[in-house]
């Protein structure tokens, strides 16, 4: 449902949609990270990075990879917080 929220533009609406997600299935790693690049998005580094940890934390393989190359973080590629996430 988030993913479609944000196809119709409706960020704060899928950022929502996730927080339930999680609400019912803290270890939903996928919306955490999907919130991460929500909030990315919307330059909200604090929130990004802070979910992005989240993500990282319940499947690093996976989503270390990703957010080495996904361009919803491209605002965030020079924060120091972000670089130190991403390392192998």
């Amino acid at each position: 449902m988030g993913n479609g929220l944000y196809k119709l533009r409706r960020i704060e609406d899928a950022i929502a949609s996730y927080d339930k997600a999680i609400e019912f299935n803290p270890d939903d790693d996928a919306a955490w990270y999907n919130k991460a690049c929500f909030y990315a998005l919307q330059n909200n580094c604090d929130l990004a990075i802070e979910n992005l940890q989240q993500a990282i934390h319940l499947n690093p393989d996976e989503y270390r990879e990703m957010a080495k190359t996904d361009s919803d973080f491209d605002n965030l590629r020079s924060d120091t917080r972000f670089q130190a996430l991403i390392q192998d």
